[in-house]
């Protein structure tokens, strides 16, 4: 901002006085006007609003106490110093009065003008400190709202656009500019308050160039003024071309790295002063710290969602993993009931071998062939494709869709499987299947459920023994309980035995009971074991009649 000479206001309807006064004081270095009565000093006052005002008292229209009084009662001029330059207040009173209303100091006439310049330029000094004090507590309090408000922003680009408008709020700018750098000091953002985004080729021009006032901070790291007064010669060119006279630039520094660079400008000559760049740089330091801020949290945003997009990788690939798991192990089960599965295949054949034969022997003797031997076969075939047809059911890979599953059904078809296993073993069983309602769930994944639990509990029998199969409806869901009279498990055991690997057989793989666990458990479920040693195990299997399986 050009400096002016301080600008005095003389209030006084005496033409000689108001001569004199104004001779002493231009000597001195002052701008001076004039009003001879009270009307004219007001309105001069708040058009002008001069750096100090000497009054007299008595004046046409309105007395100095009266100009004074609505001086003090206007925001615009309440602050302008007053001194009495009077004759006429001469009782204490006066005095008092005048103080009263608002005067800063009294002169009686005659006076001295070295006292009377001393005392307009302490005045002043004093009105320049409380003004100064004024302004910093002003842009002290704008600072704290506006950290406020920055700090509120976390998304960057709603948080430049915010810089770019307090800045020209705070300032009174014609236009501002924010340009954003990286580690490396290159520009990843560049805009405007009028026009948004700029591309960054704009941006890179700008900061190599050193007649521009971007380049200028770049280049320095330190604040510049620009009035168009000859100083930055080619920097006023450069504003000049956008039709611009006046600049103030300021560096965003973070951790003393340079990380911005802000700009305001005007059109007007002189717009910007050192108490505007320091505003300015202030405002900078808080947008550099919202600016880091904003970038840290669009690095969290951007790390949580690699995270997040990391972990669905994963749980796919641990999904695929059990799959394969659970398929393995039906496979695997499918093994150690091969022998019992291939003699229930075998009994049928040997009828359906003979009813052939007699049929055979039928035709080359030209008689009638017997219907009721070839209906036999049929049903030892049909015996035979409904087993085959239940070992595919169970060896398919299991979908990942759920349906309404009958328990009891599924208990009996399981046992059609391992029937003849049981029979082989010398293993009696014992069912006790109550009424339940069907469950949400995966028909195979819990067939093999139950095959696992019942072949280690004929594994564990070596010698014979029994297995008890209870269903029942329990807490809004059915419990499957499986009790065996084999040699048991030990405490240690049965604190591991759902582990994965663990197993305390020569040829186990540790993974049956362990995959067992988990399809209880994506289902909603719950699976408890109880044993002692040398009289047996039980196992109880809760499932829910409603949930959210877990796949």
């Amino acid at each position: 901002m050009v400096d002016n000479k301080p600008l005095v206001l003389v209030a006084d309807d005496e033409r000689n006085a108001v001569i004199l006064l104004t001779r002493i004081l231009e000597r001195d270095g002052f701008a001076v006007e004039s009003a001879r009565d009270g009307e004219i000093a007001l309105d001069k006052a708040r058009t002008l609003r001069p750096d100090l005002i000497l009054m007299d008292v008595q004046m046409p229209k309105m007395n100095g106490f009266e100009v004074t009084e609505i001086l003090r009662e206007d925001p615009v001029t309440a602050r302008i110093p007053v001194i009495f330059v009077t004759a006429a207040a001469r009782e204490p009173s006066d005095v008092a009065h005048g103080f009263d209303l608002g005067a800063d100091d009294y002169i009686r006439k005659p006076y001295n003008y070295h006292e009377l310049l001393a005392r307009a330029h302490s005045k002043m000094r004093a009105r320049q400190l409380e003004d100064r004090l004024q302004r910093r507590s002003e842009e002290m309090e704008a600072l704290v709202r506006i950290g406020g408000e920055f700090n509120q922003r976390l998304g960057l680009g709603e948080l430049t656009n915010l810089i770019l408008d307090v800045a020209g709020q705070e300032l009174q700018a014609d236009t501002v500019e924010l340009c954003l750098l990286d580690d490396q000091r290159r520009p990843v953002l560049y805009q405007d308050i009028e026009r948004g985004d700029h591309p960054l080729g704009e941006a890179k021009d700008l900061l190599a160039r050193q007649d521009t006032i971007f380049g200028r901070v770049f280049t320095t790291g330190e604040p510049v003024l620009v009035s168009s007064d000859g100083q930055d010669a080619a920097i006023e060119r450069h504003l000049a071309e956008e039709g611009l006279q006046s600049a103030a630039a300021a560096p965003l520094r973070h951790h003393g790295q340079l990380v911005g660079i802000l700009v305001v400008a005007h059109r007007t000559l002189g717009r910007f002063g050192e108490d505007d760049l320091r505003m300015l740089r202030s405002i900078g330091e808080q947008a550099a710290l919202a600016v880091r801020n904003a970038q840290l949290y669009a690095e969290l945003r951007q790390y949580a969602q690699n995270l997040e997009d990391m972990v669905e990788v994963r749980t796919q690939e641990l999904r695929e993993a059990q799959a394969q798991l659970i398929q393995s192990e039906k496979l695997a089960a499918l093994g150690r009931l091969a022998a019992g599965i291939a003699h229930e295949v075998n009994n049928p054949l040997q009828p359906i071998l003979n009813c052939l034969e007699v049929t055979i022997e039928d035709i080359e003797h030209d008689d009638l062939v017997d219907a009721e031997v070839l209906r036999v076969a049929e049903m030892e075939v049909q015996r035979i494709k409904t087993l085959v047809s239940r070992l595919l059911d169970f060896a398919r890979p299991s979908a990942a869709e759920t349906e309404a599953v009958d328990v009891p059904d599924l208990v009996s078809e399981v046992l059609m499987l391992i029937n003849k296993q049981l029979e082989r073993m010398n293993v009696t069983l014992h069912t006790s299947i109550g009424y339940t309602q069907p469950v949400d769930g995966n028909p195979t994944q819990l067939k093999q459920v139950l095959l696992n639990l019942m072949i280690n509990a004929m594994e564990a029998m070596p010698d014979g023994g029994s297995i008890t199969l209870e269903l029942y409806d329990h807490n809004d869901g059915v419990m499957l309980s499986l009790t065996d009279t084999g040699i048991g498990m030990p405490q240690g055991t049965i604190d591991r035995i759902f582990e994965p690997f663990y197993s305390t057989k020569d040829d186990g793989t540790g993974l049956g009971l362990s995959v067992t666990y988990g399809i209880v458990q994506g289902h909603g479920g719950e699976i408890r074991v109880s044993s002692e040693v040398g009289k047996g195990s039980r196992f109880d299997v809760w499932l829910p009649y409603e949930h959210h399986t877990q796949q």
